[in-house]
């Protein structure tokens, strides 16, 4: 049976590297070059692959291939298990990193280095001579003309491409290492921000751009004193985002977007600020009559705080922006900057964020006003 195949559909180098895909895309690869003997004799043949990560299999695939010489696998489940165990709030994580930066005379980074995985590749049929089930060898593989063994397959990111996205790139192979294409260079490819117009943050606000490098992703973090003042960028040209810092203070935040770089914004407080603090009956005994009583207690509800914000008035790019990244992140994880009690400086705190409405209204042709996007948020702290 078929001992050398043929593998397509994900391979590929860009600088001598193998290409790099985002997990949460869809990773296909195309197998074909198999042999069944002529003509087919077994009625069980069977690919299996396997994805191998730190020497551990993360993902076993099979698929009966009917006799076919050829089939196709999605490996994009094994992939995200790669960076199953990858935790934001963890040591010397970009939160931290962000933290750091807030006073801070340049900006800081940390690199999310890729993560390097390999298939193995075999061929399973039922002898029609002895009714055996025969497991081959690992098959070797011809990719782009070059022999392996064990296939290199290839260095993923966190994250992943929309549909969207992908559509609009002429070709699969281009869809899936897109970002070392630099196709957006304001910003760095694993930043979703637009680019059409300026950010307006507080004029005391942090500013990031993240970057997809030869080694991984770069999220760098900048305060208000890197800059070169309003209306300009921030200290690296080439990745900054435009920055327009505004007179008065504003919150900002920390989230993971949809390929899971940690990007900032900043949003305006609407001065609101709501507790839900519930009035509850409760018995307790007297001694020593042991006769219940009924008291009256005024409790907290989980002592949580809710605040009114808005992103303010924006462009439709950012309007749309902040309602289907920012507000709808995949991850949802979001952290707030702080100054709360017992804090002797501010530090980022985990938030819940959700929508004012259920729906938004991202712009209105019918009314010549600039759009905003409101929402609240609660402390994702008890006690």
């Amino acid at each position: 049976m078929a001992k050398i195949v043929t593998v397509s559909g994900m391979f590929g180098k860009v600088n001598g590297q193998v290409h790099t895909y985002f997990a949460d895309s869809p990773v296909v690869i195309d197998i074909s070059g198999l042999y069944w003997g002529s003509p087919v004799t077994s009625p069980f043949t069977i690919v299996r692959v396997e994805v191998i990560y730190n020497n551990n299999v993360v993902g076993d695939f099979r698929a009966d291939t009917g006799g076919q010489t050829s089939t196709s696998f999605d490996i994009s489940s094994a992939l995200r298990a790669i960076w199953s165990d990858y935790n934001f709030d963890g040591n010397g994580n970009e939160v931290k990193t962000a933290q750091s930066a807030i006073t801070a005379n340049a900006g800081q980074s940390k690199t999310r280095n890729m993560r390097s995985y390999i298939l193995h590749i075999y061929t399973e049929y039922l002898s029609s001579d002895d009714g055996g089930v025969y497991t081959t060898t690992q098959c070797a593989v011809q990719i782009d003309g070059v022999t392996y063994t064990d296939i290199p397959g290839g260095r993923c990111l966190m994250g992943g491409l929309t549909e969207w996205e992908r559509s609009t790139i002429d070709n699969k192979a281009d869809a899936d290492a897109s970002h070392w294409e630099k196709s957006n260079p304001r910003n760095g490819d694993a930043s979703i921000k637009p680019t059409a117009s300026p950010e307006r943050v507080g004029i005391n606000s942090i500013t990031s751009w993240v970057d997809v490098q030869s080694n991984g992703t770069q999220s760098v973090f900048y305060p208000a004193s890197a800059g070169g003042g309003a209306g300009t960028a921030d200290a690296d040209t080439a990745h900054a985002p435009l920055v327009l810092r505004d007179s008065q203070p504003y919150v900002d935040f920390l989230f993971i977007n949809r390929r899971g770089a940690v990007e900032t914004c900043s949003g305006m407080t609407k001065e609101a600020m709501s507790i839900n603090v519930q009035t509850q009956q409760y018995s307790r005994s007297e001694r020593p009559a042991f006769q219940p009583t009924r008291s009256l207690m005024a409790i907290g509800s989980d002592g949580r705080r809710e605040w009114q914000m808005s992103s303010g008035y924006v462009t439709r790019e950012w309007a749309e922006w902040w309602t289907m990244e920012f507000l709808s992140g995949k991850r949802k994880q979001w952290w707030m900057l702080w100054q709360g009690p017992g804090l002797s400086s501010p530090r980022y705190v985990p938030v819940i964020v959700k929508p004012a409405k259920n729906d938004i209204t991202v712009y209105d042709k019918s009314k010549q006003e600039m759009p905003h996007v409101d929402f609240t948020v609660t402390l994702a702290l008890e006690g």
